[in-house]
């Protein structure tokens, strides 16, 4: 099944045979339906409860029961590590949500991001990676470009790996 930002339910090609289930679901995957929970948890560094709260509008497959003995039996083996999540989102839905709900933050306010860092790292996880506090990561990332994504603040990791080891 997918979802779009309006309610109706799109319903997968109904085969009859679980070779033909897996053979839409593979379909989905090829065509976009391929990000996880758990890469967009990786990219924000949020928990598991965030996504499904905050990520609302991004279309994406539901994997049910079916679903599951259909790829388990007949998926391509190149889509396996997405047979296990119950929701995959589609990879150009979520990335024009990413870049809609993104932001750069600068002494003039916030201006739309063109393009998120790949790898993103919080205040927080800054803290704890390079055993500094706050006060003194605050002041030394105060030339640091700030990201607010869906209402998060996060820093380019490279950036900021630059600018602290540069510090010390």
């Amino acid at each position: 099944m997918y979802n779009t930002l309006s309610p109706e339910l799109i319903l997968l090609n109904q085969g009859i045979t679980h070779k033909d289930i897996a053979s839409s679901y593979d379909e989905a995957f090829e065509n976009g339906f391929n990000v996880t929970s758990k890469e967009i948890m990786d990219l924000l560094q949020v928990s598991s409860q965030w996504v499904p709260r905050h990520i609302t509008h991004v279309k994406f497959c539901v994997i049910n029961l079916v679903g599951k003995q259909a790829l388990r039996k007949h998926g391509r083996a190149n889509y396996k590590h997405l047979h296990r999540y119950n929701k995959v989102f589609h990879r150009d839905s979520f990335n024009g949500e990413l870049l809609r709900n993104s932001f750069i933050e600068d002494e003039h306010g916030l201006h739309p991001a063109k393009k998120i860092p790949q790898n993103l790292i919080s205040c927080a996880g800054a803290c704890y990676k390079y055993q500094i506090d706050r006060k003194t990561f605050y002041r030394r990332a105060q030339k640091a470009n700030k990201y607010i994504i869906f209402g998060l603040k996060r820093y380019s990791a490279r950036e900021i790996e630059h600018i602290l080891l540069d510090s010390f």
